[in-house]
């Protein structure tokens, strides 16, 4: 070169790089979205991707990126899940600092997954052995540009025309009734009025604003007074953690206690997977579904269940075989004076601990105990609220040296069940004349699915809200029969209109009953789920679920 040469020098090229490691990440997380096990968000995976290829001159630069990668690898990951969003856990934080260090650890062994983590051992041992030949960068960007082209593909469909928004029917509609065994599971059935496709957000935002419209209109009227010559009582059995799918998991869906029933509801929507809430719509029984934050506000005085039997002169009780304290489910229930303070048998040994530390006593003692203080009372009509949370997860036994171990569901539902029974035994001994209502607040989702681990209820899917409800009459002049079984799709309001026809009329005095008549036309509620900031709702039998802000998704079967 030239000493009188003044071109300015040359400038190092930035550096194309591989992806190294995060070759690993994004194949795996395209390995489980391909077998069903995750969703893949292309948008923001092909986000990350590009700013970790960007070209970069000086290798500190690049190593700093790695790093600084990790986090939002980390936060993409679970965002790519079908786990509820991260801000729901947090919310739920309080909640967690209530259970015993035993609960928490059992919780934390739920997640993990000891098939997925062998799996992942052997993709790791692949991707290291074949890694010394190949260039594993050409073959991540090879798949995003298969899975963005399908992702393109989708979204240029998603432009088209679809029909107009649908609206879940929310008007009586007849019901399927026939006798037969508690084997049967049949598949809900969401009624809608437009035919089928593909929805997108806008569609399911107006199908649920149309649905709660309607609910609206709907309402039970209760008689001006109880039917029949002789007073009798009404015992409303409330019990947490118990569905169909739960007692199909147990081997307990051939359980003596629901042949004794008089009526089984095969497709009741609890509309909830919380207790509290699911108590509170049960108290609005005489009403339409409300949404979630219309619970927490006063509805007209005729949608509440006990003060329509407490106008029909009937003395309205509580008790529970647990202190009501977890999540102010006492304050719930006592609120603006509707219940009297509960029975609680804080003077008897408990028969467990529950998730938080705190005593659960056993429902036949609880019951028997509240029982026998009825009958010393002369009030001529008692209606009771009973709540139990014998099934609730995480329950654990006490052992003879003052600690606690693990108490396995099937063992505590069979317990439970068999105690139904015998407190059932009990009042048919006593010749008094008593409605007896088993109502379910949820399942305690023992299975868990794809988006939530085996006792996560943050999503009502319809495998924790399908819960079995179920009416007997004790004390009937009527010989009891096989069960009559609703298969239409229900919720509290063909509840509440059952009842209201059992009350109209002289059931306890007459030879015969016609359940087939009683039940015929009870009013059918589409199948819509909603806890704080998540619902699920039907579309033609696909379910999906909106969990905050974020747009429907299906929810993964």
């Amino acid at each position: 070169m030239s000493d009188h040469d003044t071109s300015p020098p040359v400038q190092a090229q930035p550096r194309w790089r591989g992806l190294g490691w995060w070759n690993a990440y994004f194949i795996a997380k395209l390995l489980l979205y391909a077998t069903g096990r995750m969703q893949f968000d292309v948008y923001l995976n092909l986000l990350l991707l590009a700013a970790l290829l960007f070209p970069l001159q000086r290798l500190w630069r690049h190593r700093l990126r790695q790093v600084l990668a990790i986090p939002a690898g980390v936060a993409l990951a679970y965002h790519d899940t079908w786990y509820p969003p991260f801000s729901r856990l947090i919310a739920q934080g309080g909640e967690l600092l209530q259970f015993s260090n035993a609960y928490l650890l059992e919780l934390l062994g739920r997640f993990i997954n000891w098939d997925l983590i062998g799996a992942g051992f052997i993709f790791l041992v692949a991707y290291l052995f074949l890694s010394q030949w190949l260039r594993m960068t050409v073959f991540t960007l090879a798949a995003f540009a298969w899975v963005s082209a399908g992702s393109l593909t989708g979204f240029s469909l998603a432009l088209s025309p679809l029909p107009a928004p649908a609206v879940l029917a929310a008007g009586p509609v007849a019901a399927s009734v026939d006798r037969g065994t508690t084997g049967a599971l049949p598949v809900a059935q969401a009624q809608v009025a437009a035919p089928g496709g593909k929805p997108d957000n806008q569609q399911l935002n107006q199908t649920l604003v149309d649905f709660y419209a309607a609910q609206k209109e709907q309402t039970v009227a209760y008689p001006a007074a109880p039917g029949g010559t002789q007073p009798f009582d009404v015992l409303v059995l409330s019990i947490c953690s118990l569905s169909w799918a739960d007692l199909q998991a147990s081997n307990l869906m051939d359980h003596p206690l629901f042949q004794r029933m008089d009526v089984v509801f095969d497709q009741f929507n609890s509309a909830t997977s919380y207790s509290g809430q699911a108590v509170m719509r049960l108290m609005r029984a005489s009403c339409g579904q409300t949404s979630h934050q219309a619970l927490y506000q006063p509805g007209p005085d005729h949608c509440y269940l006990f003060d329509n039997l407490q106008a029909l002169g009937f003395k309205t009780e509580t008790a529970l075989n647990h202190n009501g304290q977890f999540e102010g489910f006492l304050d719930e229930i006592t609120r603006s004076g509707r219940f009297a303070t509960p029975y609680i048998p804080n003077d008897r040994k408990p028969a467990l601990r529950a998730f938080d530390g705190s005593p659960i006593w056993g429902d036949l003692d609880t019951l028997n105990q509240w029982w026998k203080n009825r009958q010393a009372d002369d009030a001529g009509r008692v209606a009771l609220l009973y709540n139990t949370i014998t099934l609730h997860d995480g329950n654990r036994e006490p052992t003879a040296d003052g600690a606690s171990r693990a108490s396995p569901f099937e063992s505590r539902a069979s317990v439970l069940l068999d105690s139904l029974a015998a407190f059932l035994d009990e009042l048919q001994r006593s010749g008094r004349k008593i409605m007896v209502v088993i109502v379910p607040e949820h399942g305690a989702a023992l299975q868990g699915d794809r988006m939530q681990i085996p006792g996560m209820r943050e999503i009502p899917s319809p495998s924790i809200t399908r819960v079995p409800v179920a009416v007997r009459l004790i004390g009937a002049q009527a010989p009891h029969q096989a069960p009559v079984r609703v298969h239409g799709t229900t919720s509290y309001l063909a509840l509440s209109q059952l009842m209201s026809r059992l009350l109209a009329g002289q059931v306890f005095e007459q030879p015969s009953i016609d359940w087939q008549t009683l039940t015929a036309d009870l009013p059918q509620t589409p199948w819509v789920s909603e806890n704080d900031g998540t619902v699920l709702m039907d579309w033609h039998d696909v379910p999906y679920v909106r969990m905050g802000q974020s747009p429907w998704i299906p929810y993964p079967q």
